[in-house]
């Protein structure tokens, strides 16, 4: 009987071509982002800890440090969703507030200027850019920036980082065709579902195709794959999209202090 088929190991030769698209992705993201408002140094230090404000009347203005394996940026994000939610990561992949009001940089500012990794995700979620960059900072080099739950099981989130930041359906396209890599099927017999879409190699429908296989996008995300790339290693597919999403931004980023 015909079934979806993992291969059992993906080589480096099949993640260059993923993380060439990730590239191509945040350099064009970097680009709109230059466009509205100039990179500034990052020149942040081991001994620098950024903090973001979240003020958010009548709460007392809320302060989340950056810790070990995560940013302030990304600590207010994840924060701020609970116990009293002030905003949420909507289906788009964008934070919006719960009262339908618009995040200003008097709602959240961090005190230094971000690095390139958080610029690039601000942008991507629509909150407020307070001093952008394209520096990289000191765990970036083993892919180890980190981002909170809401933010990695977004699919759009990681679709729009794979595709110029467009929500369109382009995105799931790309997103069908990188799966296609870590697959033994070959890719014209199955499409991957997505909620109530089924994506193709050139299309997304309504309702899948006959006689094609169908890989649904929740058991293919926690399928574990193991990949002998340095820093990828064995992890599940949706983290091992996030590694090739980080080594893009590792990649376009910075190392030398501007």
């Amino acid at each position: 009987m015909p079934r979806i088929r993992w291969k059992a190991q993906v080589n480096s030769q099949d993640i260059d071509p993923l993380i060439a698209i990730a590239r191509s992705s945040i350099a064009a993201i970097q680009a709109a982002i230059q466009a509205q408002q100039a990179f500034m140094p990052y020149d942040a230090g081991g001994a620098q800890q950024a903090v973001t404000t979240v003020n958010w009347p009548p709460a007392a203005p809320n302060r989340y440090a950056t810790t070990m394996q995560q940013h302030s940026e990304m600590v207010a994000v994840a924060a701020s969703t609970a116990p009293v939610a002030i905003w949420h990561v909507d289906a788009a992949g964008h934070v919006v507030a719960l009262n339908g009001q618009a995040i200003t940089g008097a709602n959240y500012v961090t005190n230094l200027p971000h690095c390139g990794y958080c610029t690039v995700m601000l942008w991507v979620l629509d909150l407020p850019l307070g001093a952008p960059t394209d520096g990289r900072y000191n765990l970036a080099v083993n892919l180890e920036y980190t981002v909170p739950a809401n933010v990695l099981n977004n699919i759009d989130v990681l679709t729009r980082l794979l595709n110029d930041n467009q929500g369109n359906d382009a995105r799931l396209v790309v997103l069908k065709r990188m799966v296609n890599v870590f697959l033994q099927t070959p890719s014209a017999d199955w499409v991957l579902q997505i909620g109530t879409r089924f994506v193709t190699d050139t299309v997304v429908l309504a309702a899948a195709p006959a006689g094609k296989l169908v890989l649904d996008w929740t058991t293919a995300a926690a399928h574990k794959v193991d990949v002998n790339v340095q820093y990828f290693g064995n992890h599940s597919l949706l983290v091992t999209l996030w590694k090739i999403v980080y080594q893009g931004l590792y990649d376009m980023t910075k190392s030398k202090k501007a």
